[in-house]
């Protein structure tokens, strides 16, 4: 017989009588302020989880209403095997499993990015706390399988995850894929055949273009909350029909955004592995302590970047580039051009156009739709009436 929430409810809110081994750890559950006769719980697809106090801390009890075979090696000591008791009804008795794990207060990275989106300055703050905490992510020997933004906490002490049924430990087998993530995040080719270090990759690349995009562009927030999708839905970025992420992608475009453009780039890609990303999320030009005239173009992998003595400053993301001149080099990002300096900072924005040429005496020119224009090393753009 199938048990319906109301049971686990109940067996949590006697406790003490239907755990086999948690009652003598001194655990209550926190009651809901609004039915105070009810344990506070949020409710998944095949888990429960209780906001319980444990020896004066708050913590999380999850509650397992389906079988999942990798608790044990997900969780460790906080598993409890079969320690709850289930009464169906008509005398039937059922176990459910229980992880003791701790409690994160906070808000979730969704309600950060749905009360903060109008603000550029932090969404941008965001995207940068977002990205650092990214980057240690793809360093570990582990992936999370469902990283979404319900499941990333903001915390006094910075992002932390939550819900880890989906995590993929070296050791699993295809046979170990319990659970593929949520679908509004994941490649739409990822299934249980796809179970490794890699299952995070899309996700964060996603994310991380998403929340880049709204510190530039405020107005493609609009609808965020009422979306199951932050911004960008995969199955028609795989296929290049996604509207929004072509919209992100010129975005970054025209600001010379030029490492957001090549991760957003990888949200089209046929494959859920993306093995280009964790350069990319790391990709920073290094300290200066050189000049223009030390700096050598460079290609790497179809793309441009300047290294010296062999090894990359600004590295190789750009579609073109030449080498520097007065100072700037002029590079292409997707169809824009734009003047770097050495630290590969954008200092002139030229715009879409053909015929520009580097610097040669303090001047360029560039052919755009609406006229042709005149390019001054001072940053002035005029065009040139004829």
């Amino acid at each position: 017989m199938i048990s319906s929430v109301s049971q686990y409810i109940f067996a949590v809110k006697h406790l003490n009588m239907m755990s086999r081994n948690l009652a003598a750890k001194m655990i209550y559950p926190i009651f809901d302020d609004v039915f105070p006769d009810r344990p506070k719980c949020h409710i998944g697809n095949s888990v429960i989880v209780f906001e319980v106090i444990c020896d004066g801390k708050k913590m999380a009890m999850r509650v397992y209403m389906r079988q999942h075979p990798n608790l044990r090696a997900i969780y460790g000591d906080k598993y409890y095997p079969s320690e709850l008791l289930i009464n169906t009804g008509n005398d039937n008795i059922t176990m459910a499993d229980v992880v003791l794990c701790d409690w994160h207060e906070g808000i979730t990275l969704q309600n950060k990015i749905e009360a903060s989106c109008k603000s550029l300055i932090t969404m941008a703050n965001l995207s940068c706390m977002f990205e650092e905490f990214a980057v240690r992510l793809l360093n570990e020997k582990w992936a999370h399988g469902d990283i979404k933004p319900e499941n990333i906490i903001f915390t006094n002490y910075g992002l932390c995850l939550i819900d880890f049924d989906a995590t993929y430990r070296d050791g699993f087998t295809l046979g170990d894929c319990v659970e593929v993530g949520t679908r509004q995040f994941q490649h739409p080719q990822r299934d249980n055949r796809c179970f490794d270090k890699s299952i995070d990759d899309y996700p964060i690349a996603l994310i991380t273009t998403a929340l880049a995009a709204l510190s530039l562009d405020k107005s493609i927030s609009k609808g965020i909350k009422n979306s199951d999708y932050l911004l960008i839905k995969p199955s028609l970025a795989v296929e290049g029909k996604d509207t929004m992420l072509a919209h992100i992608e010129n975005l970054f475009a025209e600001h010379g955004d030029v490492r957001h453009y090549r991760i957003a780039k990888l949200l089209h890609s046929s494959q859920p592995a993306l093995p280009q990303l964790k350069n990319l999320m790391e990709a920073t030009t290094r300290p200066i302590t050189t000049t223009a005239e030390r700096l050598s173009l460079e290609y790497c992998n179809g793309y441009w970047g300047f290294a010296e003595d062999g090894r990359y400053v600004i590295p190789p993301l750009y579609n073109l580039a030449f080498e520097f001149s007065e100072g700037l080099a002029l590079v292409q990002v997707g169809d824009v051009w734009h003047f770097i300096d050495v630290t590969g900072k954008i200092v002139i924005t030229c715009g879409r156009g053909r015929g520009i040429k580097p610097f040669s005496g303090g001047t360029t020119r560039i052919v755009r739709e609406d006229g042709e224009f005149t390019i001054y090393r001072d940053g002035r753009i005029e065009k040139i009436n004829k």
